[in-house]
């Protein structure tokens, strides 16, 4: 007999974490759905489901094309323009913008808005190494993800520019002029607070080890059980023990304060889930991780 969903794994009810006074509020079940909401940077990271805590964000990061991680984007689109809220913007991967948009022309068709383009949401290309900068203190940059669909992962940095030493003291309108010349009068540095991977093998995190440098990283272990270790890979996702062997070869290189797991199979329970996470997660970590259920 197969087991029943469960009943606790409710994606319209986000769960909210503090991450370091940075809050995040998502939900993540493989299959049923992934969303994660970083209401501070007004960004939403995929939109497996659209609740109406996220009606409010003005950017939606997308990972790939799989349902769980997609098909709330055009809710998401509809009920703004529904509220008159602004278009949000959409960063997708730039292999995705024709069949998002041949998808909601199919959505318009069946709703009798044919030959609307107002209808169409703004879908912003992403290259696999692009940066986009959401405002003056954030830019996110993109990175290619091993799944069994092409995937893009995305880390937000923080951007804080200070006063070369050279220039201390001198007047404003100084400084305005020497800028308008073109004169380099700050320096600039990046600090990579949050990392978000959609579902992926470890080989992601053995290709892109600057993952581990953000003060947030958030990772799915879709399989947390013994038996279900040799079908993680050949199904694109990564398991616990995998994660968790990964880290421990190299505790100086987990320079993260907080690990998100998500994207836990639908045939787990929640008492499953934190069980096996506390049973498999090693002393140095303990502290730092969180689960998104």
């Amino acid at each position: 007999m197969t087991e029943p969903i469960d009943v606790l794994h409710r994606p319209s009810c986000p769960v909210t974490l503090d991450c370091g006074g940075l809050e995040l509020q998502g939900f993540s079940i493989g299959g049923l759905a992934t969303y994660l909401m970083v209401p501070e940077w007004k960004l939403c990271f995929d939109m497996g489901e659209c609740p109406i805590e996220a009606v409010r964000l003005s950017h939606v990061f997308l990972t790939h094309s799989h349902g769980d991680h997609a098909r709330g984007l055009l809710r998401h689109f509809s009920l703004r323009r529904m509220l008159n809220i602004p278009p949000a913007r959409y960063h997708v991967p730039d292999f995705l913008v024709q069949p998002l948009q041949n998808l909601a022309q199919a959505w318009c068709d069946l709703e009798g808005h044919r030959n609307r383009p107002e209808y169409i949401p703004d879908f912003v290309p992403l290259g696999k190494r692009d940066t986009i900068e959401l405002n003056r203190q954030l830019r996110v940059s993109t990175f290619p993800v091993d799944h069994r669909v092409r995937s893009l992962g995305f880390t937000v940095q923080e951007i804080r520019k200070k006063l070369k030493p050279e220039f201390a003291g001198t007047p404003g309108h100084e400084l305005g002029a020497l800028k308008r010349q073109g004169v380099a009068i700050e320096t600039e540095t990046a600090q990579p607070r949050l990392t978000f991977i959609g579902d992926t093998t470890l080989r992601t995190l053995e290709k892109e080890p600057h993952c581990l440098d953000s003060d947030i990283l958030v990772i799915e272990t879709t399989f947390i059980m013994p038996d279900d270790v040799e079908m993680a890979r050949p199904k694109g996702h990564l398991h616990l023990f995998e994660l968790m062997d990964f880290l421990k070869a190299d505790p100086d290189a987990c320079r993260f304060q907080h690990i998100v797991l998500k994207h836990f199979s639908m045939k787990y329970t929640h008492g499953q889930i934190e069980a096996m996470v506390r049973r498999n997660t090693p002393d140095f970590l303990k502290d730092r991780v969180k689960i998104l259920i």
